[in-house]
């Protein structure tokens, strides 16, 4: 078996290899494609190499997988070896790296399949999306209220409210530039937002797990595929306890001879999963059942914040109970699980003339011409 250990950085790849001899043989080579691809030509499935999880590390382990090696990802933040070193050069990390590799010291990252990986660079676009959507919309609120002006609609940003938008008068010049350019962007977005969650709602049709988390009443489609793509395969967690700690809500623990003390959660793990049970846990309880009994007694008792929390964690483990046996949640509402199974399927249809498909808001509003043409008394 030969053993590899590779540091990998943004223009290039320093490289170690441990000979028979038990002496390193140090290489570099640029990461790019062609030089990844060469010295992935050289290994076969008697060659073991270590990276680090870093970000582009994945793209490096797939190269590597394909042409046969054994390829460990490593998490950095147990790899104390390099982390704590007072003399760190990248020479010696790779060095470290494969010597740990060889003695089986290291500890290795779980690698999601590559669909797993996709779905989830769909899901934390989206997620990114979302947040320009609302940044534009809170700078649109901003102009009108440094200028003072009421919102005579309940959603500014409906037909209506938009139609206010591209009509306001009394505003200064550059303003209304900046308010037009809003707009613009906002629309961009939006349907960006809109291609992307048809591509979503398109593979939860076809992901085993997902109707089966819309019985449980404050998760909709894109709730439920996010915590699928995040959790990947569930028969790597042989108990809720482990779920729950891979998503960081469980809580710190220091101990010492006869003290013991737990802190907050160690927030560790998959940050977007611990988010997405977080936001699922603020709509369950609003339904009757057992979450929402638990939630109001922990209320009382710790707070709202604390009483979320461990909502999202109990949350957590009916979800490992139903996706391992392949149960239904005990206080699924029949009716309202068939309705977002039916507009899941709605917003996976193909678009058709006569169909909902989202038309330009400039096509029924002022152009932007109109926008910011220049009263003649204030030329």
């Amino acid at each position: 078996m030969r053993f590899f250990g590779i540091d990998v950085h943004r223009k290039y790849c320093e490289g170690a290899e441990l000979l028979p001899n038990n002496t390193i043989r140090h290489f570099r080579f640029p990461n790019e494609r062609k030089a990844r691809e060469k010295f992935a030509r050289g290994l076969d499935d008697q060659c073991k190499v270590a990276l680090e999880a870093t970000g582009n590390a994945l793209m490096i382990y797939d190269i590597l997988s394909a042409h046969g090696a054994k390829v460990v990802l490593v998490n950095p933040m147990k790899t104390r070896a390099i982390a704590e070193a007072r003399i760190k050069t990248d020479k010696i990390d790779a060095e470290i790296l494969v010597r740990l590799l060889a003695a089986d010291f290291v500890c290795e990252c779980w690698v999601a399949p590559k669909e797993e990986r996709d779905l989830r660079t769909l899901l934390h676009h989206r997620v990114a999306l979302k947040k320009q959507v609302v940044s534009i919309k809170n700078r649109v609120h901003a102009i009108l209220m440094r200028h003072s002006i009421p919102v005579p609609v309940s959603d500014l940003f409906g037909v209506k409210g938009r139609r206010f938008l591209f009509s306001l008068e009394g505003l200064p010049e550059v303003e209304k530039i900046v308010m037009a350019s809003n707009l613009k962007a906002l629309e961009g977005l939006e349907a960006e937002v809109k291609a992307i969650e048809k591509e979503l709602y398109l593979r939860a049709k076809a992901l085993p797990g997902v109707e089966l988390l819309l019985g449980i009443p404050g998760i909709d489609v894109l709730a439920a595929l996010t915590i699928l793509a995040e959790v990947g395969d569930i028969r790597r967690f042989a108990s809720a306890k482990k779920l729950a700690s891979f998503a960081g809500v469980v809580p710190s623990v220091h101990q010492s001879g006869k003290v013991r003390y737990t802190g907050h959660i160690t927030k560790g793990g998959r940050s977007m999963l611990r988010w997405i049970m977080i936001q699922v846990a603020l709509q369950v309880v609003r339904h009757p059942g057992s979450l929402r009994d638990f939630y109001l007694r922990l209320r009382g008792r710790k707070g709202h914040k604390i009483a979320i929390v461990a909502t999202a964690r109990k949350l957590l483990t009916i979800i490992w109970v139903m996706l391992t046996r392949n149960v239904s949640y005990e206080y699924s509402r029949d009716d309202l699980k068939e309705k977002k199974i039916k507009r899941m399927e709605k917003r996976a249809m193909p678009y058709t003339v006569g169909s909902d498909m989202p038309q330009k808001i400039t096509s029924y509003l002022a152009t932007e011409d109109d926008i910011l043409k220049i009263p003649e008394s204030a030329a």
